[in-house]
């Protein structure tokens, strides 16, 4: 059985709850056994208080243990009236009054009765309380030995110390409890722990199984949205925009699927234009062909140098677009060759001038070069393409300038980098399409007319080409009133 994202979080939210009340629920109930433990410590600790008066009043009357020793029963009497009271006071919720001390008898006979006077006898509980209570009291004389009790423990921490006239006459101590062990005691213990039980499975178990519904349909319920609008990327639908809610991962996430919508629509209104582009670009030398050759076949023109020479220009145009596109389908991805070697960028960039500055003079652009350094400015780099990038944006210029025109070039060296700016004159480029010169086949003119303007392929291969040595390049407007492209490349380390 395949669970859901959101079933699943319910279960570890669930048990997650669980395992912390049952936690709490534990911890609480240690923590109840011990505090009930230590309250009646701490009672039994009080009623320590009476047994030393009492204690030292029998042995002033008798100034010693001895009779202590010699006679169980007078112990046991005493354990009784000082220790009976405060547990009926405990047990019945009796008002805080000090009882009246009982009083002081003579010793007891062997074959007498304890001394018990007319004190009713104790209910069975409290029988078995006091029983246990009197079994782990030490009474020790000034010297710690052993009056009454037993040591079997070792000597009972915080003893009391009893003094008569200021002069210490023995030791009253008490074994804590380390376990509850009366029948009232534990049943009181495990009532308060079935109550503390009950709370957890009638309130926090539902109360658990609230929250994580909760939280598992709120996290849930994006989850489930950014499938559904996965899915429908998958089938096409590029403008799917999911609200973003919250600065969570969730949020970032819905974000991030956004930007992915947006980038696929943009590469789909891409594809759309480039297949659109390179059929219009086709489109005009194929059908200038095949004007001319049916007007051969149809004898309107004659195979004469003229006709000849049209279709030879139209062939070139063709073979040129293709293999253009064939450059930046290379380029872009990645499979174009770069053969990299030690190379002096200005020794590089004035070879690639010399072989056109006739065409440029034929064309009316005059080119200036300055700010060329004649020390080398040496690059790791591929001459070929490096040579096809400075020829592609001289080509650029001669189809854009206006006739006569101007072109300067000149170098800047910065910090490890070396810039190569290319200025002309006039016409300038719009703000807007300053963004869009390397795109493919983008060209300023919407008539696209091939008179003004190429197939707007250059400028894309020139951004492959300088992507491909670490650089970067960019155009903005030049200060001669036309454009300027700047060429950022890093120098040899």
């Amino acid at each position: 059985m395949i669970l859901s994202i959101r079933t699943k979080l319910f279960i570890a939210i669930f048990l997650a709850c669980l395992l912390i009340a049952g936690g709490l629920a534990g911890m609480l109930q240690y923590r109840l056994n011990r505090s009930f433990l230590d309250y009646l410590n701490e009672q039994e600790n009080r009623s320590l208080g009476q047994l030393e008066n009492r204690l030292v009043e029998v042995y002033e009357v008798r100034g010693s243990w001895e009779e202590l020793e010699q006679n169980p029963q007078l112990w046991i009497s005493i354990l009784d009236s000082a220790v009976r009271s405060s547990f009926l006071r405990i047990n019945d919720n009796e008002p805080r009054r000090a009882p009246p001390p009982p009083p002081i008898r003579p010793p007891v006979r062997p074959n007498q009765d304890p001394a018990m006077g007319d004190m009713p006898p104790p209910r069975a509980h409290l029988a078995q309380r006091m029983e246990r209570f009197t079994g782990r009291i030490v009474l020790l004389d000034a010297q710690r030995e052993v009056v009454k009790g037993s040591l079997r423990m070792g000597i009972p921490d915080n003893l009391l110390e009893l003094k008569s006239a200021n002069t210490t006459i023995g030791y009253l101590g008490m074994y804590p409890r380390q376990r509850v062990t009366e029948k009232v005691d534990v049943d009181f213990a495990e009532r308060l722990q079935r109550t503390l039980w009950l709370v957890v499975l009638l309130l926090a178990f539902p109360m658990a199984g609230l929250l994580s519904f909760l939280l598992a349909r709120h996290l849930g319920k994006p989850i489930q949205a950014l499938r559904n609008g996965t899915r429908q990327l998958t089938d096409g639908n590029y403008s799917l925009r999911m609200p973003s809610q919250g600065r969570d991962e969730l949020g970032l996430l819905t974000r991030d699927f956004n930007q992915l919508a947006e980038r696929l629509q943009q590469n789909e209104a891409s594809r759309k234009q480039w297949i659109a582009d390179i059929a219009h670009e086709l489109r005009t030398p194929l059908a200038i062909l095949r004007g001319e050759i049916e007007a051969l076949q149809d004898g309107i023109n004659q195979p004469d140098v003229t006709t000849l020479a049209s279709l030879h220009q139209e062939v070139s145009h063709l073979q040129r677009l293709v293999s253009d596109l064939y450059d930046l389908s290379m380029s872009d991805s990645g499979a174009l060759s770069y053969r990299k070697e030690t190379v002096n960028l200005i020794t590089l960039l004035q070879e690639t001038l010399a072989l056109h500055s006739t065409t440029l003079q034929e064309q009316g652009l005059q080119m200036q070069a300055t700010g060329l350094h004649q020390h080398p400015v040496l690059i790791q780099g591929d001459p070929q393409r490096l040579q096809q990038l400075f020829k592609n944006l001289l080509e650029n210029s001669l189809r854009y300038t206006d006739k006569p025109g101007q072109l300067q070039i000149h170098t800047q060296i910065q910090a490890g980098w070396v810039d190569i700016l290319f200025e002309d004159s006039s016409p300038d480029v719009p703000d807007d399409a300053l963004p869009h010169l390397f795109e493919r086949l983008f060209r300023v003119e919407s008539s696209r007319n091939r008179a003004t303007g190429g197939a707007g392929i250059g400028l894309s291969i020139c951004r492959n080409i300088v992507d491909a040595h670490g650089g970067t390049i960019s155009a903005a407007h030049s200060a001669l009133g036309g454009l300027q492209i700047r060429i950022h490349l890093p120098l040899q380390q």
